[in-house]
């Protein structure tokens, strides 16, 4: 099994609450559900299941995604389509039924802001079909959903934030104002409220583990305002003093690379760009390779992998790591080929550094805002402030009399055009919902889709940019919610975050109080909480390809069994001491799996130093991405990049080859 370091059994089922029986009733997942502390003992699994593999159509006023639980991201019954097509299976379609302007596969960010592009320029009539497997729009920018006693509380199910802002494109930046979101006004609102819990003497900490760093189970607290805060933090370790002397050296910055002695700015960032950060550390700075546990969860949030196969020079970058200060390295100027590195966000550049924008329920708003912008019907109310209680009527998305039709549960196993593709008026899209194989005819298709499912569905696409497309591996990562009776636990511990390295989930935080119009979030610690962990399966000591492709073998093999009673564990060994039980305080978990996660972005040691460095035309993204006809290709992926303004890019790029293809062609 794919784990960093297995957690020792200490627990019983009975303890954990695996079994607990049950106690109450609450109106979750969109039906009344038995349930005690948890919703997945073995008695609901099946009562669960049963609810999810007879899902209600579409159509049907029950239908409501967003409050389902268990496995979510890509549940099942979205992949299953596309994998049988992967593997060979032919899909006859029928007659086309239907005609549109243009189709968009994909629902994701790119996917809807292309349709919000297209229609900007077209008009309002304009015909448009958006197509996705998932039984939700929103491709990772989901949200989830718990209403507890009468109280609905939200929180992002993948998509996390808009990442320094002021760095996106002027296209990104007006698309977002267009649909409702005031970047400045909100910028200054969220740095209050994701403060919130400092002010009130909850910080981060770490939870240090025997099997990683030896010693004992215990925590260690750093206010990172305080004068000697890491002096405070290692005198706390419950680690043995070799270590702790070898964690001082390198935080202390009382280390030298012999080897940089004497070399250029240029040079000394060349250098670091050609090893990794764990060469870095242990090989030029001496220092002990067991320190290197503790930057992982770090890493593995931003890049999936550990420091084996991260590029020091990216370390370096974004300022988290040890070690460089003696370098003397200049920072690297906001404009300049390191401005978009691979996992990092133009503008995180040393002093270019500015508040990110949190939505309690994560990028979700950017999609809720735009279906309402193109299917207002489906969504009520005008602004920002009553989008996060808005209910979506998943009914009206695909109702006929829309111009605007988003459908699905509906899989794309065909896209091919009517003829050669230099000549052809039009476009046959293919897809599979509810068993039946269906087919529409449109003028033009912007495929909004993971790059690596292009070669499967359109053969339209020649050898070597299908070879292009199946290049980047996307990395696999979870977004895990837990929602908690109350946050007694975490106030007693004098904590709001935990990084937990070795762990299954390598980080826990409390979501952030963020409040926002009409939506009250919690905010006291005797109020319910949702603990946010994060886990990015992979394979360590193996090249970094290798790692996001077993990463998301696992995760796609592993059961919410597993999932649940490593939560379980997890959360009752680190917070057991501030008097949590597993079995009496969780409510419901919810465990958003991405096996086909963020986009793939390159790196300067496994690949061209120039594909990472520079925005060089040979890049496998940028020959992946280029029309063939009346088909353009947008997604995060055709920029190489996992943030949302380059899905917003690259969506408004693909509509700028839509329409000039539609004004040449009359």
């Amino acid at each position: 099994m794919l784990r960093a370091s297995a957690m020792m059994k200490k627990f019983t089922d009975k303890e954990l609450g695996m079994h607990r029986k049950i106690l109450r009733r609450d109106f979750l997942s969109g039906a009344s559900i038995a349930m005690t502390g948890a919703i997945l003992c073995p008695s609901l699994v099946k009562a669960m299941q049963n609810f999810n593999e007879n899902k209600p159509d579409q159509s049907d006023p029950s239908y409501y995604p967003p409050d389902k639980m268990k496995m979510r991201g890509s549940h099942d019954g979205s992949f299953e389509t596309a994998h049988n097509l992967r593997d060979g299976k032919v899909f006859l379609a029928n007659p086309i039924q239907e005609e549109y302007d243009l189709v968009i596969v994909g629902a994701g960010i790119s996917g809807l802001s292309a349709a919000w592009f297209y229609r900007q320029s077209a008009g309002a009539d304009a015909k448009i079909l958006i197509l996705d497997n998932h039984d939700d729009f929103g491709g990772h920018a989901k949200r989830n959903e718990y209403n507890l006693d009468g109280r609905n509380i939200i929180v992002n199910g993948g998509t996390l934030n808009i990442e320094q802002p002021s760095n996106y494109s002027v296209v990104a930046m007006d698309y977002l104002n267009e649909i409702g979101i005031n970047t400045e006004l909100y910028k200054e609102k969220t740095g209050e409220m994701i403060r919130e819990h400092r002010t009130h003497g909850l910080g981060g900490s770490t939870f240090f583990n025997k099997e990683t760093f030896g010693g004992k189970d215990g925590f260690s607290k750093r206010d990172r305002r305080a004068v000697g805060a890491w002096d405070d933090f290692w005198d706390n370790a419950p680690i043995d003093k070799t270590l702790k002397k070898q964690f001082r050296k390198l935080h202390n910055e009382d280390v030298k690379a012999e080897s940089f002695v004497g070399l250029s700015d240029q040079e000394k960032k060349v250098k670091l760009a050609g090893m990794t950060y764990a060469d870095y550390v242990t090989n030029e700075l001496g220092i002990d390779p067991r320190v290197l546990p503790l930057y992982a969860p770090g890493l593995h949030f931003r890049f999936y992998v550990g420091a084996e196969q991260v590029p020091a020079l990216f370390c370096w970058e974004l300022g988290g790591n040890p070690g460089f200060e003696h370098l003397n390295l200049k920072p690297t100027e906001k404009i300049s080929p390191m401005h978009h590195i691979a996992g990092s966000h133009h503008g995180r550049e040393h002093e270019y550094r500015e508040e990110s924008i949190y939505f309690p329920d994560g990028n979700a708003t950017i999609t809720r805002l735009t279906v309402r912008s193109l299917i207002p019907e489906a969504i009520p109310g005008k602004s920002l402030d009553d989008i996060f209680t808005a209910k979506v009527d998943y009914a009206k998305l695909d109702e006929g009399t829309n111009s605007t039709r988003l459908r699905l549960n509906s899989t794309v196993v065909n896209v091919t055009h009517n003829g050669n593709s230099k000549l052809a008026k039009d476009v046959n899209v293919s897809y599979v919902n509810n068993g039946r194989t269906n087919t529409v005819k449109s003028k033009n298709v912007i495929m909004a889709c993971w790059h690596n499912v292009i070669p499967y569905i359109c053969d339209d696409f020649s050898e070597e940019q299908k070879k292009a497309q199946l290049y980047g591996i996307k990395a696999p990562r979870v977004y895990t919610n837990v929602l908690l009776r109350n946050g007694k636990a975490f106030e007693k511990l004098g904590t709001s975050s935990i990084s937990s390295p070795g762990l299954y989930h390598t980080s826990s935080s409390l979501h952030y109080p963020l409040e926002v119009g009409d939506y009250i979030a919690p905010k006291k610690m005797d109020e319910p909480v949702i603990v946010k962990m994060h886990r990015a399966p992979n394979a360590p000591g193996k090249l970094r390809r290798d790692q996001l492709r077993l990463g998301r073998y696992d995760l796609l093999n592993t059961s919410f069994e597993t999932f649940e009673r490593n939560i379980r564990e997890q959360l009752q060994r680190m917070l057991g001491t501030g008097g949590f039980n597993a079995a009496r305080d969780i409510i419901a978990i919810t465990v958003n799996r991405w096996p086909h996660g963020n986009a793939y972005a390159y790196d300067t040691i496994t690949e061209p130093y120039h594909w990472a460095m520079f925005a060089t035309d040979d890049r496998p993204c940028v020959v992946a991405r280029q029309q063939l006809g009346r088909i353009s290709i947008a997604n995060s992926d055709a920029d190489a990049s996992p943030f949302t303004d380059a899905a917003i890019d690259q969506a408004h790029r693909a509509v700028r080859e839509v329409l000039a293809d539609q004004y040449l062609m009359g």
